[in-house]
């Protein structure tokens, strides 16, 4: 800014330029601090389950440390880490072996069950039946003996009508323990058709991987603020702002001195008697 040239206005790319030097600035200090508070993190553990060990194993994009973790179990805890990693992978194979024996999709299902449910069916009027027969062979045996005392005998249709209706009752007690056989045997075996899954899936379950030990923290996350960039341009193109606009203000203020230094003198001047002084040099012209 002269004398008589006014301040120029910011350059609108200046505040890009000096807030993206702020901007990466900023960001480097902001990766040095999450890089330190990661490091001051990572500190080595040991306790009766093991140890926890941290090392720099390189670094990534930008110079930041990549680390790697190492965990070492006591002896005892690697004897029992041993021992159920081998019974999950026991576990795991008896799961298999129970779904192939169970041959799932094999066989309609259906036929499956309804096998079973006549099979258990079978064998429990049988065991209900073997319980039953003393019963029903006394019953004949006194019906027997008392329709023979009464003069009747076999071939005779009192005593034929008598026996028939006995056996009648017999069947009638059979079929009724059928009937409520016949459900009971059919969720046996709708249970017993489910339970080699359901045991796979339990086996499965208990074979599953897991983790090596919770009693051991694992490393700290990296944690690295990004800059503001867009708040650093825009303060950067407010401070440009406002110093052309003080610039301005002291180039007016200066430029409303300037003018008035030739008012101040030509006013003090002409109170003297300048005027008629210059007017006798030219002669008494008047102006």
């Amino acid at each position: 800014m002269s004398l008589f040239n006014p301040p120029s206005p910011p350059d609108p790319n200046a505040g890009i330029v000096s807030g993206g030097q702020i901007a990466s600035q900023q960001q480097g200090y902001n990766t040095g601090a999450g890089v330190s508070s990661q490091a001051g993190s990572m500190v080595n553990q040991y306790n009766p389950f093991g140890s926890l060990q941290f090392t720099q194993s390189g670094t990534g994009p930008g110079g930041v440390p990549m680390w790697s973790s190492n965990i070492q179990l006591s002896p005892q805890q690697q004897q029992l880490f041993d021992l159920l990693q081998g019974s999950k992978g026991t576990a795991g194979a008896q799961a298999q072996s129970l779904l192939n024996q169970a041959n799932y999709g094999g066989s309609n299902p259906s036929d499956v069950i309804g096998n079973s449910t006549s099979g258990l069916t079978a064998d429990l009027m049988k065991k209900q039946t073997d319980y039953y027969q003393p019963f029903f062979n006394t019953e004949r045996d006194q019906l027997d003996t008392k329709l023979k005392n009464q003069g009747l005998m076999p071939g005779q249709p009192a005593y034929d009508n008598a026996m028939r209706q006995l056996d009648t009752n017999h069947s009638l007690a059979v079929t009724q323990a059928a009937a409520q056989f016949e459900p009971q045997a059919y969720q046996q075996a709708f249970q017993n058709y489910n339970l080699p899954a359901q045991l796979a899936q339990a086996l499965a379950g208990f074979g599953a991987p897991g983790s090596v030990n919770q009693d051991l923290v694992n490393a700290p996350a990296l944690n690295i603020q990004p800059a503001n960039l867009t708040g650093a341009v825009a303060n950067q193109n407010q401070m440009l702002q406002n110093q052309y606009q003080n610039q301005l203000g002291q180039y007016q203020n200066m430029m409303s001195g300037v003018m008035g230094i030739p008012t101040a003198i030509l006013g003090g001047w002409a109170r003297g008697g300048g005027v008629q002084q210059l007017a006798g040099r030219f002669g008494g012209s008047q102006f």
